[in-house]
C-alpha cells in the first residue's frame, strides 16, 4: 500500500522508519547530495556552518537557526513519531520515546529518511516542523 490514504485504510509507515539500511541509504545520499549535517550539532563545527553560510549568504549564527527541526518537511506528527518508535523498538529492549526525545528525532518527507532536529541541509524550507 502506498503511504497516501487509500479506501479508508490507515496511512502506513514510511519504509525508513522501520528499515535502518533504507534510512541510511537514504540519509546518506542527502549528506552527500545536500549536505545534511553537522555530524555533530553539539560542535561548533565552523567549517560545516561556514559552508551553510557562504550558501545563504549570510553570516554563521543565521545560518545555525535553519535547522531540521524548524524545517516545513519536518514531520513529527503523532502518527509518524509512532512510526519511528515502532522501528526502534523493534526488540522491546528500549524506551523509544526517550530516544526520539532526546535527539528530538523527526521524519524528512523531502528526503524520506528521520533526522535529528538539530541539523539542517541545503534544501532547508522555513515554516515546520509539521505536527
Amino acid at each position: 500500500m502506498s503511504e497516501k490514504r487509500m479506501a479508508g485504510k490507515a496511512l502506513a509507515c514510511p519504509t525508513a522508519t522501520k528499515d535502518v539500511h533504507e534510512n541510511t541509504k537514504n540519509r546518506d545520499w542527502t549528506i552527500r547530495e545536500f549536505g545534511y549535517g553537522p555530524i555533530n550539532p553539539d560542535a561548533p563545527d565552523e567549517k560545516f556552518w561556514g559552508e551553510k553560510a557562504e550558501l545563504w549568504d549570510t553570516d554563521i549564527e543565521t545560518a545555525k537557526t535553519a535547522r531540521c527541526g524548524n524545517c516545513a518537511v519536518f514531520d513529527q506528527t503523532p502518527r509518524i513519531m509512532l512510526c519511528i518508535q515502532n522501528g526502534i523498538n523493534v526488540q522491546g529492549s528500549t524506551d523509544p520515546a526517550m530516544i526520539t526525545s532526546a535527539a528530538n528525532i523527526g521524519y524528512c518527507q523531502l528526503f524520506h529518511f528521520k533526522c535529528a532536529g538539530a541539523r539542517t541541509c541545503d534544501a532547508w524550507v522555513h515554516g515546520g516542523p509539521i505536527k
